[in-house]
């Protein structure tokens, strides 16, 4: 096979500069020319949509804000909203939110309808969950479908009475008037189609609307979307930005980009500005058995490095191993970067948490945690509020005081609300007021100067001399914790006042935190440095945008644990399952759809050379498959 299949054809660094043009064309009320821009990874998807994004800021800024109309951008991630909104300067003409946000903003005040919503899905929920305890056995899942059983039972009478609704972005608040996330979509979607109300305030709103990562945004409300600009197309101009490649999160639209948008205008990119020749060549091929669309490197882009190391299960010491792998890339490549682990251009991708948990050295905590489905959601993405809790206020509080720097003690108390510096106490004893509050801090130190002290020890500590309010689902694993000593009067009374009620959890959330708390409580650390990305660890899903001068792939299926990817299907080392060959036959999405474009995703982080190391159980069938696919010249591949 010649060269020039692996290397992609280079092309002028302006060659997509068409697209944005046509763009702008379509930039104007009345067009009738909403669009969808697909664009593979490095091509320059976000200058795209910040050129358009420049461009009506020219021409609307003084008047959009004079009527009180906005662009919309909506986004997928709070960071995705951050950075574009850094990008525009946070100009007032600009809407920039995730998805979620814009779809809470836009129901926000229909609470009959949101009621109404509520009141025709709650029997059907109710009529799936009889069939399936019918249909099903006693235990734990039956338990549970009772459970929620009398849980809707109870909505429904509480929702006989005109009710107002609430959403809470974090997703802790389960009081009776919360939206979930789920919710806030699918009423979203539904609304926008039913109501033509809604529709015609957000597009008297919202004359232009972005969507980034649309192939990822949930399918229900993309497609609202495109009911909305069938019936409102004079009136309003609809940009789509996404790569159907990329779509690696449930619940996108499968069909964007095949049969869906229909009628509206596409723009294609085809340059990857980003990576070397070799890796922009890789992963065309990665594409020839999806989508066929093939990309160009810049002109004068390097050749660069792909790497495959195939070792089999039950490798001991992987850590040793995969270090002297980055030793033997740092050789090949002439690159030293390699060997730096605290390189900012060079990520190891992983594919679960669990897998950074036991090389950082946090997999005790997360292990325990992660048994609970609930909380597991939360602390993959750094949102649980209990462990923000130990990471955000009680670790940096632990950190001061061993060193004891006062100053900063003290600024951690004050923001964390320490009841020991309410004025009520301060006031108690005039002549050293911060006597309770220094003598607390020291037998906080006693405790946390031992490395090996638990979290429930540090717990227990903070609870008896009051030091900090512990959140409400971990008080009932400190002795003798009354809710009047971590809430203060005017915390309960807000509460009473908006009807919330405390917090429900299941029983799962228990028994993950019973265990979790036995655990070394300084892993924290470790979980924080991972969750704030300073350590070189990613996970395969969780990079997706990113890019780096340099890029190690793990996949080893056996350490994962998961079932939505298989790197071993994928590659040949085991064949479909039954249930897949059936999906796969009647042109279902199967979990090598997922691999594939998993394996696009982190094949295409890198910008000069890439490493996968590849854990199986077959090293011989493995490595047939990636020469007979072409993703690997022989002399790339090393088995070890």
């Amino acid at each position: 096979m010649s060269e020039d299949f692996y290397l992609a054809e280079t092309k002028p660094i302006d060659y997509d500069s068409t697209v944005d043009a046509g763009i702008q064309e379509c930039l104007r009320i009345g067009s009738e020319k909403s669009f969808i821009t697909f664009a593979g990874a490095g091509s320059g998807k976000t200058f795209s949509l910040k050129e358009a994004l420049e461009f009506l800021k020219e021409k609307h800024s003084d008047s959009f804000v004079r009527q009180g109309k906005q662009i919309a951008v909506v986004t997928f991630t709070n960071n995705a909203a951050d950075e574009i909104a850094d990008r525009v300067e946070k100009s007032p003409v600009f809407s920039v939110s995730t998805i979620h946000s814009f779809c809470w903003s836009a129901i926000a005040g229909f609470n009959e309808d949101i009621r109404k919503w509520y009141l025709e899905k709650i029997p059907a929920d109710l009529e799936d969950l009889a069939e399936k305890e019918r249909k099903g056995r006693e235990g734990k899942a039956s338990d549970a479908r009772k459970r929620d059983i009398i849980r809707l039972n109870k909505k429904i009478e509480w929702l006989a009475q005109p009710r107002s609704f609430i959403y809470d972005p974090n997703g802790v608040n389960s009081s009776q008037n919360a939206l979930s996330h789920a919710d806030v979509i699918k009423i979203f979607s539904s609304l926008l189609i039913t109501k033509p109300m809604m529709a015609e305030v957000i597009v008297s709103k919202f004359p232009f609307m972005f969507i980034d990562e649309s192939q990822d945004t949930n399918k229900d409300v993309v497609n609202a979307f495109f009911e909305l600009n069938t019936g409102k197309s004079d009136k309003v101009v609809i940009g789509l930005f996404g790569d159907t490649m990329q779509r690696i999160f449930g619940g996108g639209e499968p069909a964007l980009g095949k049969t869906k948008p229909s009628g509206w205008t596409t723009f294609g990119k085809k340059m990857n500005h980003r990576s070397a020749r070799r890796i922009v060549g890789l992963a065309n091929q990665i594409r020839s058995e999806d989508d066929k669309r093939n990309q160009f490197a810049r002109d004068g882009a390097a050749e660069g490095y792909v790497r495959y190391f195939l070792l089999p299960h039950g490798v001991p010491d992987k850590d040793q191993v995969e270090e002297n792998i980055r030793e033997i890339m740092a050789g090949v490549t002439g690159d030293a970067g390699w060997k730096d682990t605290k390189s900012k251009e060079t990520a190891i991708l992983l594919l679960e948490h669990k897998m950074a948990g036991r090389r950082l050295g946090f997999d005790d905590l997360w292990d325990n945690l992660s048994r609970s489905e609930k909380i597991k959601e939360r602390i993959a993405e750094g949102e649980n509020t209990e462990l923000n809790f130990f990471s955000s206020i009680v670790f940096p509080l632990a950190k001061a005081s061993r060193k004891q720097r006062r100053a900063e003690l003290m600024y951690i108390l004050r923001e964390g609300k320490s009841p020991l510096l309410e004025a009520s106490v301060l006031d108690a004893d005039k002549d050293d007021p911060l006597a309770n509050a220094r003598a607390a801090e020291h037998a906080f130190r006693d405790v946390v100067s031992n490395d090996k002290v638990s979290f429930r020890e540090v717990l227990e500590v903070l609870a008896e001399h009051k030091l900090l309010r512990i959140p409400e689902k971990l008080q009932s694993f400190v002795a003798n914790l009354k809710e009047t000593d971590t809430e203060s009067k005017s915390d309960q009374k807000a509460r009473s006042e908006v009807g919330l009620e405390p917090e429900e959890r299941d029983d799962s959330e228990i028994a993950a935190w019973a265990d979790a708390l036995e655990s070394d409580f300084f892993q924290i650390q470790n979980y924080k440095d991972y969750i704030d990305e300073n350590s070189i660890f990613r996970t395969h899903q969780g990079v997706k945008g990113n890019e780096f001068e340099r890029v190690m792939v793990v996949m080893d299926d056996d350490e994962a644990g998961g079932f939505l990817f298989s790197y071993e299907q994928y590659f040949g080392a085991k064949k479909l399952s039954q249930a897949s060959q059936k999906k796969q036959d009647a042109g279902e999405e199967t979990g090598l759809d997922r691999t594939r474009r998993l394996f696009y995703v982190t094949s295409t982080r890198a910008k000069n050379s890439l490493l996968h190391v590849i854990y199986t159980s077959d090293v011989s069938k493995v490595r047939e498959n990636l020469i007979e696919r072409k993703f690997a010249r022989d002399e790339e591949i090393f088995e070890l």
